[in-house]
């Protein structure tokens, strides 16, 4: 145009801006204004306002910065839309703190902060955690005259949810509706997956219902939410009933919904089940991404299914139409092949690794000399230990722990205790598997002093003892007849907080009982029905057996008739230990003291409880000692 001799038009110049702000380069925006003013016309908020958000679409937020800054040195003031722009990008960028002192700058100016202000401010702070710095922002607003819209609201809920927080999020919706207030599918969608998370399905239901009232439809985000929360608390069966309502109300389930039922029928051991949500979600046109094939993989190889993970791997990340596998699938079929001993496939696997040119870490290596050390191999696993070194790799406590383990388990402590020591030697924190496995090995290779000295010393570090450190002491203390510190690691461990689960309070009942500390086993087992577990046959035989070598029969009728009140199987080895304790018993009348045991009996027991009682007036007419 110029070279023909026609100037350009404001309105010319001014639809180059726009078409420079929607280009892959809104720099070039700038060099419009430029020839703009070059030609003597004046530039308005407007222009530059639409500078300013290409800028920032294009995530060049400090240029943006630096123009919103010339702007009012060229007479071009900014307005709200101006600051409320470049506010927005620094949030998003995460810089907030910078957004925050822009908004003061804005105030400074004259310009007010608008709802727009406030919401952006909300909503960036609460993606960075600082959700009690929102709440206060969000008391600034209302003091300002603003009505909090559900923009804002959901802000703040969804940032409650995401620090843990659900029940302040609760608390804010009730508030917003009593607010008047209406809820969007955003709202409800952040509230139900947290609460579907937490497994409060009450809340979820009451909730579900409340907004199908509301004549608010549940979206994709809603559902694979729920879903997300069922398949977190083992409700898989519920949750692909909702993932099948979902495909029925015609919503598009995105890929990480399918990994997550996938992955929850996996834990479950449902492989087979997986495998059909897999032909499902082809079946619908979505493509499997690379967490499917892991989540599978790892599923085939936890139930034993070596042959059928290989299998999948090779076929569906050699073919080069799909996604090729990473570091992490890599070493999941590594972990999955040595757990399941077969360290020469694992072995082939880390050589494919390299071979793709995937970093390996200490944790592949890790895993190999643990399977080298599983066979008994050390030659093989002090190969990749130098190799490993080789490679630039160092050793994690993870590593050391590995091989810990393995020279315990090999009776090789000397080596072991060394390691533990090199750990320390090495800035390296022990963990407390460390320390358990170590002293494990120790009390039973009877060196229960040493196993002692770790103990205490463990318990002056950071590192703190846990159930099954405490229990392998206890044990260890028992066996080697310190009954008196035994009894005080008991005590210290309740103290402590800590308290077993069921097989732990067995064992425990069991130690003690075998020692004659009749007392504390007593102790354990009213704690071990208090905490809500219930007793096995085994727990009871020990107790029976305890104090019938302590000639305290009333507590044997006592756990007799606790057994018979609580249909406690009998088993054969139980049946003997009853027997063997009343054969013992110098009183005559204790056959009638016994109680009625239930007529219901399993299948494999060789004597039907409801003969038991007639084998005791039995071997009663048959012994002396009773008949006496």
């Amino acid at each position: 145009m110029t070279h023909v001799g026609v100037k350009p038009l404001f309105y010319s110049l001014a639809v180059l801006v726009e078409y420079f702000v929607n280009s892959p380069q809104p720099i070039y925006a700038l060099g419009a204004v430029g020839l703009i003013k070059k030609r003597g016309f004046e530039v308005n908020v407007y222009l530059m306002n639409l500078v300013l958000k290409g800028l920032c679409r294009e995530r060049e937020v400090n240029r943006a910065m630096e123009v919103l800054h010339e702007m009012g040195k060229n007479s071009v003031y900014p307005d709200t839309i101006s600051y409320n722009t470049v506010c927005n990008a620094l949030c998003k960028a995460k810089m907030v703190v910078e957004a925050s002192d822009l908004v003061d700058e804005m105030k400074k100016a004259g310009c007010f902060p608008d709802v727009k202000s406030y919401t952006i401010m909300l909503d960036g702070l609460c993606k960075i955690g600082k959700v009690e710095d929102a709440m206060r922002l969000m008391e600034e607003m209302k003091e300002s005259g603003f009505d909090v819209d559900v923009v804002a609201y959901n802000a703040l809920i969804k940032g409650f949810c995401c620090s843990g927080d659900v029940d302040r999020a609760t608390e804010l919706f009730h508030e917003m509706v009593e607010r008047g207030v209406m809820p969007n599918v955003i709202t409800y969608s952040s509230l139900l997956h947290y609460l579907s998370t937490l497994g409060r399905w009450e809340e979820v239901s009451t909730m579900i219902k409340g907004m199908t009232e509301k004549g608010v439809v549940l979206d994709a985000t809603t559902y694979s939410g729920i879903i997300d929360g069922l398949c977190k608390n083992q409700k898989t069966s519920k949750a692909i009933a909702m993932l099948n309502l979902m495909l029925e109300k015609g919503e598009e389930p995105p890929i990480s919904t399918y990994n997550s039922v996938m992955n929850a029928l996996c834990k479950d051991g449902l492989v087979s089940n997986a495998l059909d949500i897999l032909k499902m979600m082809m079946d619908k046109g979505r493509k499997p991404d690379l967490l499917t094939y892991t989540t599978l993989l790892k599923g085939l190889l936890e139930i034993g299914k070596v042959d059928d993970a290989i299998t999948i791997f090779n076929s569906v990340f050699e073919d080069k139409a799909y996604v090729q596998p990473d570091a992490v699938a890599y070493k999941t079929m590594i972990i999955g092949l040595c757990k399941e001993g077969c360290l020469n496939k694992a072995l082939e696997f880390h050589r494919k690794m390299i071979a793709a040119g995937i970093c390996e870490d200490e944790i592949t290596y890790s895993t190999l000399m643990g399977g080298h050390m599983k066979n008994g191999d050390v030659f093989g696993c002090l190969e990749l230990w130098k190799t490993m070194f080789c490679a630039g790799i160092i050793p994690n406590s993870y590593t050391y722990g590995t091989l810990i383990d393995g020279f315990c388990k090999l009776q090789m402590v000397n080596i072991a205790k060394g390691l533990f020591l090199k750990l320390e030697a090495f800035g390296l924190s022990p963990q407390v598997s460390d320390y358990t496995t170590l002293m494990s090995t120790l009390c039973r290779e009877g060196s229960v002093d040493q196993a002692k000295r770790l103990f205490e010393y463990m318990k002056e570090t950071t590192c703190k003892p846990s159930n099954l450190s405490f229990i392998v002491m206890i044990h260890g203390a028992l066996k080697s007849g310190d009954f008196e510190y035994g009894k005080s690691l008991l005590t210290d461990m309740i103290q402590r907080g800590l308290s077993p689960d069921a097989a732990l309070f067995a064992t425990l009942i069991g130690g003690f009982s075998d020692a004659g500390l009749m007392d504390e086993a007593k102790q354990l087992f009213e704690r071990m029905v208090n905490k809500g577990f219930t007793p096995d046959s085994y727990v009871y035989q020990k107790l029976i057996s305890g104090y019938t070598l302590k000639g305290n029969m009333d507590e044997v009728v006592n756990l007799l008739r606790r057994m018979a009140s609580e249909n406690v199987v009998l088993s054969s080895e139980l049946r003997t230990t009853v027997l063997a304790s009343l054969y013992h018993s110098d009183d005559k009348n204790m056959l009638d003291l016994l109680p009625t045991f239930s007529q219901d009996a399993p299948k494999e027991e060789e004597i039907p409880r409801n003969d038991f009682l007639t084998n005791l007036h039995k071997l009663h007419s048959e012994s002396p000692k009773l008949a006496s």
